[in-house]
């Protein structure tokens, strides 16, 4: 799966914690067994994870407020807050506010130089994407 554009929210988190949440992407809600047989499908014997190693990922991925859970029996079922387009656009409206915080003035000077001389296509999408984010 991958988001917007063909790109993918893999270098945005752990390498486990994207292949966690491309099962939560496919199946949702799961609980940690669920999610556990689903990753240990696609290992060998000797690669397989250890149920306390999933749940502890999906408990930081809660912990980010990457994933919503609701207690059933002793356990919680999980669901992604995010689909992978939404994760990336998450993460990258998040590094653009950290930015802008850290740099201000400076750093949106270098945006709107980016953005005079990228590739028309490329300005197109940008204006679309912003139409689009602030209709929501």
């Amino acid at each position: 799966m991958s988001g917007r554009g063909g790109q993918s929210a893999e270098g945005l988190l752990g390498p486990l914690e994207y292949e966690v949440m491309r099962c939560l992407w496919a199946a949702s809600p799961a609980n940690v067994p669920a999610v556990l047989e689903q990753l240990n499908d696609a290992r060998r014997k000797s690669d397989r994870l250890a149920y306390t190693t999933v749940m502890t990922v999906l408990v930081r991925l809660h912990d980010k407020g990457l994933v919503d859970r609701v207690r059933r029996g002793r356990g919680f079922d999980y669901t992604p807050r995010f689909d992978e387009p939404e994760l990336i656009d998450h993460y990258s409206r998040r590094e653009v506010d950290e930015l802008v915080e850290r740099y201000g003035a400076v750093a949106l000077a270098h945006f709107a130089d980016a953005v005079e001389h990228a590739d028309p296509r490329v300005v197109a999408k940008l204006r679309h994407a912003v139409r689009r984010s602030t209709d929501a």
